[in-house]
């Protein structure tokens, strides 16, 4: 069995309780991706009752690799997770893998690269006696595809397209937060079978770093109110506001490099569904940037940049400099002592009343207080 596509890996799992194991798997690709798929193999061993150890080769010498992996097991197989893998691939040679076939009645090694020259003398050898699985190079095709699907397919659960865009915009590409978040998911449906965009909305929950999507997804629905309580959520997590203030100063200046592109390139603004405004956004950084996209939007996911479009377009630049001059007053009001939820609550509301004002009288500036607001 050597090569395994991605869309094939659950067969290597059922191959795997059949006995059909092999002594190398080499999995090729993103890490995110990988290190996901290692932890799902290993545990899967484990289940079956064989020996999964994790040896980290960083710090050990060529001459004693050999003897790191000891006799056989009294009970099924030795699985060894190789760490620190890429300081000792020139010791992995011929007379290594002469060890691995002598061995693999007992043994099996389980790698993660994101690359591997296919003239390797270990990759030659899982590709006739093992298994080499190369995995797509975007991250985002992996998860949408095959991670999320793959995950709840375990709870007999689906999820609508739209609903896992917004689920890795607002988790990000860790494997691990997004199997909490799906476990959570999956009991709040209860029966249901598909998950959707709202029950995202009500149950994952808000992180630092995906806070100014979750506040401002919100504030869209339901105003300053709706934003005011996703803050209140965070702030009882034990968030400090000032790194609440720090994403929102992030995501208004996304917003406003989201501003000049659309008014570069004015279509990209129309466009109402998801699928055309990503392929359009790829376009425009190649046409805007064609050496470096500024990262600050470049890596952010596409769905969020989506769901950015109607405030962009709210906002001229002279509104954005009415807005960063609050958060910057904002800032000064936080590290004074003011009260947190006050504070937020009055730059919510400037936000609503600024996007109403017609652009000639966007310089009256951010003047309201929490006394005035409240």
């Amino acid at each position: 069995m050597p090569i395994f596509k991605r869309p094939h890996f659950e067969k290597l799992l059922t191959l795997a309780s059949q006995g059909r194991i092999a002594p190398v798997y080499l999995i090729l690709g993103d890490l995110t991706v990988t290190k996901g798929l290692l932890r799902r193999l290993s545990d899967h061993f484990r289940r079956l009752g064989h020996d999964v150890q994790t040896l980290d080769l960083s710090s050990q010498k060529s001459s004693n690799l050999r003897s790191l992996f000891g006799g056989p097991s009294l009970l099924g197989r030795k699985v060894f997770i190789l760490e620190g893998f890429e300081d000792s691939l020139a010791d992995f040679k011929e007379d290594f893998i002469n060890f691995l076939e002598l061995a693999k009645a007992w043994l099996t090694i389980l790698i993660v690269l994101e690359k591997l020259k296919e003239n390797h003398p270990l990759y030659l050898y899982a590709l006739e006696k093992g298994v080499v699985i190369p995995l797509h190079s975007k991250r985002e095709r992996d998860l949408l595809n095959y991670e999320i699907p793959a995950i709840l397919a375990a709870f007999g659960k689906k999820m609508e397209r739209k609903a896992g865009e917004m689920l890795v915009a607002m988790v990000g590409e860790d494997l691990c937060a997004l199997e909490q978040e799906l476990a959570k998911l999956a009991l709040y449906v209860g029966e249901r079978s598909i998950i959707t965009e709202d029950d995202i909305r009500q149950v994952v929950s808000p992180r630092p770093e995906s806070a100014p999507y979750t506040i401002f997804e919100a504030y869209l629905r339901e105003g300053p109110e709706g934003a005011l309580r996703i803050i209140e959520e965070l702030l009882s997590q034990g968030i400090h506001p000032l790194v609440i203030l720090s994403t929102l100063v992030t995501y208004f200046k996304r917003l406003y490099l989201l501003a000049e592109i659309i008014e570069n390139i004015p279509d990209l603004g129309q466009l109402k569904k998801y699928f055309l405004f990503r392929e359009r956004l790829k376009e425009a950084f190649k046409e805007l940037f064609p050496e470096n996209p500024p990262k600050v939007l470049a890596r952010l996911h596409p769905y969020a940049i989506f769901k950015m479009i109607p405030l962009a377009k709210a906002y001229s630049k002279e509104k954005f400099a009415q807005i960063f001059s609050a958060l910057f007053t904002l800032d000064s009001k936080l590290k004074r002592g003011g009260l947190p939820i006050e504070e937020f609550y009055a730059f919510l509301v400037f936000l609503k009343r600024l996007e109403a004002i017609p652009d000639r009288k966007a310089g009256q500036g951010f003047r309201a207080t929490s006394s005035q607001v409240l």
